[in-house]
């Protein structure tokens, strides 16, 4: 605007008149003043000149402000570019120090550069699962529950925690035949399994090898169509994701916003912490588009999300006729299984009922026809052409059905499904899915992808070492979590910030370490899971810590290198058993040999018929996407491991926060958790990780409960406490009712009371006369009292004071032991030391199995008699004093091998390797090396000899009866 000729007025120099004009500057000659002064316009009118005309300082005011706004504008995209750098450099500096075998993420300059890395990676995983691929799976307690398109199902249960895909190849073998099938749901510790042969009504034992490379060779095909042909969803996906960080907004949060944005845009981010609602946004943000009439297509990773999903959608659209709403493959919870038209194959079948009656009738009259018969072979004829018939017709639901939901695996085999494009692709728990998955899926996808997950919850699994970058995930891709960290939004990103599942305790303290204080309760919470937090165990307390320092809970590695405490198992079931009263209870382990003791106790628990709430075992892994009123966690390691375990201290990949994050938010009332705070302390864990955040905050609270606390908690008849004198009593009762065999482990001395050494030598005597076998394993003979040293065979790798009695009755703290921890060479006093008695086949199997109780070859040197003449209290031990190697001199030791034979090995192996086989002879020597009388029978005093039988030397006695020994046993 042009101010010359303009009247102002100054507080200082009175009246003037713009006589000048350059740019911004304006030069005033006021009345009393000789020189001109000098202003900056339009700022100078808002402090120091006032215009007489009014028109003009209304423009003045109006340009000031204008310029004002100019002004943010550029200081604010400056402000905005400053941050985009520093967020550009940090991620490129963590790119150039990162190892090349971490996890973290890369990001991509064309789609080509992506394809390529993706499928390298793949076929890395590949390779890695092909080379520890074919192990055989055994599987139990099968039965047939459906025939399905001329598939059988049948359901197995495991003692092994599987983890394998739906729809993954397996080869299933009988004998030396096999026949083909694959895996229809796999969850904790049961498997559902589908093949074209009948293998009976119920099936004991079934064993299987797994092919799941066969399934990432799908998904490799997949990309390779879809680098051809990419979508502008794909596109984006792949290379915008860090364009998209809005560096001057916060995370957009709400349900009704993220419904907004998955039809407004064509990539969501729904990012949604535990008990947040995922599933019920998810069915409201179908229905809707449903009712614009775009076709929907949910995925995900597990059948649980899938059958979930379907049935919430169902909940808002029952008006929607049969065919609207699909769930396409084999279901895993019944209200889906029992359902008249909600799967496809039952939907099939609500179309042709005749084709149901004449396939149930055919089945039945196979079953009574001899398979040679003419008739067996036209009713199977029959029944594969129905089959087809079927499977086309689910083919045709499947491409009319307006919302189909599937396993991303489905998907990703089925012809069905990447064939065909939606006008919307729903992804549920994407955080658990590779990236080359969430890439597939999306480009099915016409119009809008909505991704759904937390990835402050579990990543993608991943085996190979070559491959670790698999275990980043799409929001790591997208630059959301860099977004999220810095304190910034993103274009695609909505938060869920409400939590309707937890006590707020519980949600503050997931809230303030892992989802940066965003995430709030919803107001009822309190009230609604109140009546939780005031049962037992623990009343009034949410959060606890049941703190494992003073007891010698030892932890121990398993053969396939996992880790099992069988301390802190029977105190995890024991408090289960106390919260299962009123509440149903979770109990998670890092571990799959800690989740499968804990999952036989609960068995065993379950067949007690003790009318208490169910009680679910298993890992982290197995219990994502579910919730329990009362969680459970066992943390598991303890001395004797150097150091606590990957899933508990790796910071790579936010690895151990988000597996314990898992586990914290799965209840609803009340998590107590279990660890031996000293042993962490000393570990120094890092303050990095919530687990240590955990301890660190309820050690030394009334929330902590140590060894005495314990004691006074535990009144449960599953899982009996005792103190010394009634555990000894009823110990001792329990010794002398035996009736098959007894099987002790004694990790140190156990010379309390004396009195108490005699009545067990007397017990294990009385018990011996009877038939009872029984196996005394000591880590160190020399520690025994020497009533009980004769009757005792040495393993140094017995570290827990457990007898076994009938193969049922489990004893932990009896016979009791004087063993104390030793760390850095300074023995750890043992405080409490709990005497617990547990009444369950598997529980005792599991231990038997766990702890190689099968090895009773004694690993001590002779013991010195009192006269000083050498006596050798066992085979094995005579074998280790007098036996030489004939290659290299060291002394030779007893060994047993797989299929029970006995042999002699140098114990100079690996570098001597040198075995031979047991003789009569050298047994006769050991039989009689303490007189000419020798060794007799432990039941009727008569002689001992050697015999050669057809599985090697054994040995027997020359009565009548002639009971019979093993080497092991004399």
């Amino acid at each position: 605007m042009n101010y010359v000729g303009k009247t102002v007025r100054h507080k200082k120099y009175d009246e003037g008149v713009v006589v000048e004009q350059e740019g911004d500057y304006l030069y005033v000659q006021f009345t009393e003043q000789d020189e001109k002064k000098r202003f900056r316009a339009p700022a100078c009118f808002q402090t120091s000149l006032q215009l007489f005309d009014e028109a003009a300082a209304a423009a003045a005011h109006a340009e000031n402000l204008a310029r004002e706004e100019r002004t943010r504008r550029e200081e604010n995209e400056q402000r905005i570019r400053r941050k985009a750098e520093a967020f550009e450099r940090r991620i490129r500096l963590r790119e150039a120090v990162v190892s090349e075998k971490s996890a973290h993420v890369r990001s991509y300059s064309t789609l080509g550069a992506f394809f390529d890395e993706q499928e390298r990676l793949l076929q890395a995983e590949i390779k890695t699962l092909r080379d520890g691929g074919g192990k055989r799976m055994r599987v139990v307690d099968g039965h047939l529950i459906e025939f399905k398109s001329s598939h059988y199902l049948y359901s197995f249960e495991s003692d092994l925690e599987l983890n394998l895909p739906d729809n993954t190849q397996i080869t299933i073998w009988q004998g030396q035949q096999s026949l083909q099938g694959h895996i229809v749901n796999c969850e904790d510790f049961a498997v559902i399994i589908s093949c074209e042969q009948f293998l009976g009504q119920t099936v004991p034992v079934l064993e299987f090898s797994a092919e799941p490379w066969q399934l990432l060779n799908a998904l490799v095909d997949r990309l390779k169509t879809l680098r051809q042909r990419p979508t502008d969803i794909t596109s984006a996906l792949i290379l915008d994701g860090m364009k998209k960080v809005q560096y001057d907004q916060p995370v957009q949060m709400g349900q009704n916003t993220a419904r907004q944005m998955s039809h407004q845009q064509p990539i969501t981010f729904i990012w949604g912490p535990p008990g947040t609602g995922k599933t019920q946004t998810l069915a409201e943000i179908a229905v809707e588009h449903i009712k614009r009439s775009h076709r929907v297509l949910m995925l995900s990773h597990s059948n649980v999300s899938v059958d979930q999903a379907i049935l919430r959608v169902f909940e808002k659209a029952r008006q929607m006729k049969p065919g609207t709403l699909v769930r396409y493959g084999y279901p895993r919870g019944k209200e889906l299984l029992q359902h008249e038209y909600l799967t496809s194959y039952h939907l099939a079948l609500y179309n042709h009922p005749d084709l149901q009656k004449e396939c149930t009738a055919l089945i039945q009259e196979r079953q009574r026809l001899p398979r040679t018969s003419p008739l067996y072979v036209q009713a199977t004829t029959r029944l594969k052409q129905i089959r087809n018939q079927l499977v086309d017709e689910e083919k045709q639901i499947v491409g009319q059905a307006m919302f189909v939901a599937t396993t991303v695996s489905k998907a990703v085999v089925d012809k069905t499904l990447y064939e065909s494009s939606f006008d919307v692709v729903i992804f549920d728990e994407a955080s658990m899915a590779y990236i080359p998955q969430i890439v597939f899926s999306a480009g099915l996808a016409r119009h809008h992808f909505i991704c759904i997950g937390d990835f402050s919850q579990l990543p993608p699994i991943v085996q190979s070492k070559d491959a670790s970058h698999l275990s980043t995930d799409i929001f790591q891709h997208c630059g959301i979590v860099d977004a999220v960290e810095a304190g910034y939004g993103h274009e695609w990103l909505c938060l869920l910030d409400t939590q309707h599942r937890m006590y707020p305790d519980i949600a503050q303290f997931s809230s303030k370490t892992m989802y940066r204080r965003l995430l709030k309760s919803a107001c009822d919470m309190h009230a609604k899971t109140r009546p939780i937090v005031d049962a037992a165990p623990f009343p009034g307390n949410a959060l606890c810590l049941v703190d494992l320092s003073g007891m010698m809970s030892v932890c121990m590695k398993t053969a396939d290198s996992s880790r099992i405490n069988v301390l802190s198992a029977l105190i995890a079931m024991s408090i289960a058993t106390v919260a299962a009263r009123s509440h149903e209870v979770g109990i998670i382990t890092p571990y799959h040999a800690q989740s499968r003791l804990l999952h036989a106790m609960a068995r065993d628990v379950q067949e007690m018929g003790a009318g208490l709430q169910p009680i679910t075992c298993a890992t982290v892994h197995q219990f994502q996407g579910s919730e329990m009123e009362v969680i459970v966690y066992d943390a598991v390691d303890c001395y004797i491991m150097t150091h606590p375990g990957v899933m508990l201290s790796s910071t790579e990949n936010n690895y151990a926060n988000r597996l314990y994050n898992v586990a914290v938010t799965r209840a609803k009332g009340k998590v107590i958790t279990i660890a031996n705070a000293d042993f962490m302390k000393t570990k120094k864990l890092s303050r990095k990780l919530i687990f240590r955040q955990m301890l660190d905050d309820l050690t030394g609270s009334q929330a902590c409960i140590d060894g005495a606390g314990l004691q006074g908690e535990m009144h449960s008849e599953v899982c009996k406490w005792y103190d010394i004198h009634d555990g000894n009593e009823q110990f001792m009762i329990d010794l002398c009712s035996a009736k098959r065999e007894v099987r002790m482990e004694l990790p140190g001395g156990i010379s309390f009371f004396p009195q108490r050494d005699e009545r067990m030598a007397a017990a294990i005597a009385s018990a011996k006369e009877r038939g009872v076998k029984v196996y005394i394993r000591a880590a160190s003979k020399a520690d025994l009292p020497e009533l009980l040293q004769p009757l005792a065979v040495e393993n140094r790798f017995v570290h827990n004071p457990i007898c076994l009695i009938d193969r049922k009755i489990v004893w932990f703290g009896e016979p009791m032991s004087s063993k104390d921890f030793v760390a850095d060479g300074a023995v750890i006093p043992t405080r409490y030391r709990p005497i617990i008695r547990f009444n369950g086949r598997r529980l005792a199997d599991a231990l038997f199995g766990f702890l190689e109780m099968n090895k009773t070859v004694d690993e001590a040197l002779a013991l010195p008699a009192a006269d000083g003449k050498t006596r050798y209290s066992t085979f094995a031990s005579y074998v280790n004093a007098t036996e030489k190697c004939r290659e290299c001199g060291s002394p030779m030791k007893l060994k047993k091998s797989r299929s029970g034979k006995f042999f002699l090995a140098c114990t100079a192996y690996p570098g001597c390797e040198s075995t031979r086989l047991v003789e009569t002879d050298l047994v006769d020597s050991y039989l009689y090396h303490e007189g000419e009388f020798g060794k007799t029978c432990q039941r009727d005093k008569t002689s001992l000899e050697a015999k050669l039988g057809r599985y090697g030397v054994y040995v027997s006695c020359c009565n009548i009866d002639r009971h019979t020994y093993r080497l092991d046993e004399i």
